[in-house]
């Protein structure tokens, strides 16, 4: 990058695309103006700077002066990064003329320590060249030294490159033209980019001549703070309305480092009071080939893919998703050559009269045309960049087609490869959607985030709509959007049915399930386990041993005190299991009976089954400890409770107009039978607590008979002040209840 990094890259000579173009006329260049308009636009000063053709000049860097010789020793294959060094295979920075290793640990770091990668250039922009290309420079300079040849400066056009890539205008708005007069950008600005290596920049010098975005150099690497100028170049053009975004150069060899790269650019944008919304322009992920001491940069794009991938993700998870990855050409087509890389990357450096990077991911886009531009209130030189929308200007491309390469599918708009889109294809009638590096995805889950929807495309590419078996389930997408269905949705197939697809897969549920990604929506449910259909009403678990109920309208399973068909019933408020007998109903603050078989309460009085056990089987009272009996008169109920924990509740009778004595009692005599003759009635299993009272059945008659009119009273205050319960109740009392049990009526 401009002064803010300088570009450390092992590239081939073969591959760097740079096009050399010298002018057929001796005149300064002027924009051009492709609507026979003349342009007013930029005010960045003009330069006058040797072309390459001076043999002078370093291959590629017409500001960067060609070095005296370059040492035998220097690899061919070895990477120039600077006037004066040369990284090699291994890592190691050579001083291009004496052959030397560079041990300076302000150009290589330490071990520990990165190095400012800018230190090597003095804070100039170098694209990296390899070391045979410069060799063949010097030899060349050389020969036409020695027959008195050699080339003269010329004047380049206004704000554009030393190789006649220029500004003008294209549909009534500035643009930027390489140097054969096809449009790079449209709609676009000429921005800058800088570092500490710039100095004390006068931000209201550079506005004035023209400067309309900046990119600012936040750190390098990790754990080496702010660039020197960082905080006040954003201040400057926070305050002065300069559109600006940053950048970090890497050092990460691996997905671990970027991450931590990725948090350290985090916390250094949150240091800086840099929010999402003040970056006109993105986070910038500047990957270059570096020189560390001890450290050796990946050349594997896989590697690569870790790496951005991590970075990625720690800036997207603190908000920051505006992003991109920056680099230079022959870079991109080597260590950086992944789609993925690629799809990211909005932003390449190319000091030519050409761009030939072509794999932009979107319309916006930004080149690096040259590092020697010169603006008013920047000391030195500062790269010069064009940020805007590509378009194919005066080239004809095909538009709106599928294309066949290597057996794969690609679609073409205005004669570029269309990425990480969703496309409409007439001819077909189907939607497609195109992956990042061009492929028409297949059998593939996609989200669309200009929709907040995820979509899913078949093995011909067609986007799939309405119900669709994959992956071991049913899923379901909108007939006209495509949209995967997520909560409750009503499907017309096995007859109409509500059914629920996960809310976080897609994925149809079957058998219980647990829902709550609303407030209407929060509840257990039932799915049929072979349709998915909603289920409604009464069913069994036999896994549980619970009968439980689901809403006839919403279908959520019934919890508390719920009316059913005229009908009152008790479901547990944490499992929603059907009580049978005697349960406490917080819903009414008080002890209900329930049938024992259906469930059912019809309200106070209701006949009490007096032949059988109030709440199902009775426990073992030997196995607990601190046994006390509670007499609720106002529910009549008698709890049988261990310490303050009922551990078996039982329906009662107790004496009409109050007459069972209130108070604590203690438990006495206990016997069998007994037959009050004054009475006319007796009783079983009796287990006295005061005087004539007694816990004993239902009521008997001379014989011993159980008097069923009698009887049938059982839960409501018919008796003379002793409490009444079911036989077996009764019994139960009789032969476990330990002798002087605690008794508390109230």
């Amino acid at each position: 990058m401009s002064k803010p990094f300088k570009l450390v890259a092992a590239v081939s000579a073969v591959a760097l695309s740079f096009v050399f173009v010298t002018p057929a006329f001796a005149d300064t260049l002027v924009d051009t103006n492709l609507d026979n308009v003349q342009s007013s636009r930029s005010t960045l000063q003009s330069q006058q700077i040797a072309d390459d053709d001076d043999v002078n000049a370093m291959p590629g860097n017409p500001e960067s002066e060609l070095p005296s010789k370059v040492a035998n020793s220097i690899p061919d294959n070895a990477t120039v990064v600077s006037e004066n060094h040369a990284i090699t295979s291994n890592g190691k920075l050579k001083d291009l003329e004496t052959g030397k290793t560079v041990t300076d640990p302000e150009l290589v770091g330490t071990k520990d320590t990165q190095p400012d990668p800018l230190a090597k250039t003095d804070g100039a922009s170098f694209v990296p060249v390899q070391a045979n290309a410069v060799k063949e420079k010097v030899k060349q300079r050389d020969e036409e030294t020695r027959s008195g040849e050699s080339s003269s400066a010329r004047t380049i056009a206004l704000g554009g490159n030393e190789y006649g890539a220029h500004w003008g205008t294209y549909n009534g708005a500035p643009a930027f033209f390489d140097a054969g007069n096809n449009v790079f950008a449209s709609n676009a600005k000429g921005v800058i980019d800088v570092s500490e290596w710039q100095h004390t920049i006068d931000w209201e010098a550079a506005k004035a001549a023209g400067v309309e975005g900046a990119i600012i150099r936040l750190s390098y690497g990790w754990g080496n703070g702010f660039d020197k100028q960082a905080l006040r170049n954003i201040s400057e053009c926070k305050r002065l309305g300069i559109p600006f975004g940053v950048y970090l150069y890497s050092y990460a060899y691996d997905a671990g480092g970027a991450a931590g790269e990725g948090q350290g650019t985090v916390d250094l944008l949150r240091q800086a009071g840099v929010s999402p919304s003040d970056l006109a322009y993105p986070v910038y992920y500047d990957l270059e080939q570096w020189s560390w001491t001890g450290h050796v940069p990946p050349t594997d794009p896989a590697v690569y893919d870790d790496i951005v991938n991590a970075w990625y993700a720690q800036l997207r998870s603190a908000g920051y998703t505006n992003l991109s990855v920056y680099s230079y050409t022959t870079y991109l087509n080597g260590p950086l050559n992944s789609g993925n890389i690629h799809a990211k990357t909005r932003w390449v450096a190319q000091y030519s009269g050409y761009m030939s990077y072509t794999d932009w991911p979107a319309a916006d886009r930004g080149w690096q045309y040259t590092a020697g531009g010169t603006v008013n209130g920047i000391e030195g030189t500062v790269d010069l960049n064009a940020f805007g929308t590509g378009t194919t200007g005066t080239n004809n491309g095909v538009s709106g087609k599928w294309v066949e390469k290597n057996g794969q599918k690609y679609w073409y708009e205005n004669g570029a490869m269309v990425r990480s889109k969703e496309i409409y294809d007439p001819e077909s009638g189907a939607w497609y959607w195109l992956d990042a590096d061009g492929t028409m995805a297949r059998n593939k889950d996609v989200y669309m985030k200009s929709g907040e929807k995820w979509v899913r495309y078949d093995a011909d590419g067609h986007m799939i709509k309405g119900e669709d078996y994959r992956y071991g389930g049913w899923y379901y997408f909108d007939p006209i959007t495509g949209a995967m269905a997520k909560g409750m949705r009503y499907v017309r197939s096995n007859g109409g049915k509500w059914v629920y697809y996960d809310w976080a897969t897609g994925q149809m549920h079957h058998g219980e399930t647990y829902v709550n990604y609303d407030k209407e929506h929060t509840g257990w449910y039932l799915f049929d386990s072979v349709t998915g259909a909603m289920f409604h009403g009464f069913t069994y678990f036999a896994n549980g041993d619970k009968w439980v109920y689901y809403d006839q309208v919403t279908g959520i399973m019934a919890k508390g005190y719920v009316k059913v068909n005229g009908a009152w019933y008790y479901f547990d408020k944490n499992t929603g299991k059907m009580a049978h007998g005697v349960a406490w109903v917080a819903d009414q603050n008080a002890w209900i009976y329930f049938d024992p078989v259906t469930g059912r309460h019809n309200g106070a009085g209701e006949y009490q089954n007096w032949k059988s056990a109030s709440s199902g089987n009775h426990p073992k009272l030997s196995n607990y400890s601190n046994i006390n009996l509670q007499v609720r008169l106002k529910d009549q109920v008698v709890l049988v409770r261990s310490g303050d924990k009922v551990i078996y509740a039982m329906t009662a009778s107790t004496g009409q107009n109050g007459k069972t004595p209130k108070g604590d009692f203690k438990t006495g005599t206990r016997g069998q039978s007994y037959y009050d003759q004054s009475a006319k009635q007796g009783g079983k299993y009796w287990v006295q607590f005061k005087g004539d009272y007694r816990f004993q059945t239902v009521p008997t008659d001379a014989n011993g008979n159980y008097i069923e009119s009698e009887a049938r009273n059982l839960g409501t205050a018919v008796t003379n002040g002793s409490i009444f319960l079911t036989v077996p109740d009764a019994q139960w009392l009789f032969e476990q209840l330990p002798d002087n049990t605690p008794v508390h009526i109230a």
